[in-house]
């Protein structure tokens, strides 16, 4: 059983051999994950477009506002390294390794207030390019 749902693998600069790993939210029972495959014309290397939410409130458990908050820090901070880079390698719910890159925009951060809990969660949302090997 693993611990994580995507890991971004860093494979050349400061970065050498770094993983990140994170847990994808769930919405109506089903993990934010999905790939669109794309066709574009040379030179263009891109193959997919592939849409992820991370969540940061890992099995539902509640840290407390302060912490998480710092933890959607952390995660913006890993995400801006991974965009950095150019060979970067992702392995997602499907357990294909595919090098990306992270598209540039940014990411958007989404705070979800549930009735039913009382502390907000928080997801960020994370745009990839699968590219050509």
């Amino acid at each position: 059983m693993t611990q994580h749902d995507v890991l971004f693998r860093i494979n050349t600069g400061d970065h050498k051999g770094t993983t990140y790993r994170y847990i994808l939210a769930v919405e109506n029972g089903a993990k934010m994950w999905g790939t669109t495959p794309l066709f574009r014309p040379p030179p263009s290397m891109i193959k997919e477009k592939i849409v992820m939410v991370i969540a940061i409130r890992e099995k539902n458990i509640s840290r407390g506002g302060a912490v998480e908050l710092r933890m959607v820090q952390q995660i913006i901070d890993e995400l801006s390294i991974i965009a950095d880079e150019t060979d970067v390698t992702l392995q997602g719910l499907d357990y294909q390794e595919r090098p990306i890159l992270i598209d540039h925009e940014g990411f958007a951060l989404t705070t979800i207030v549930n009735e039913a809990m009382r502390s907000p969660e928080y997801r960020v949302a994370v745009t990839c390019w699968g590219l050509y090997e």
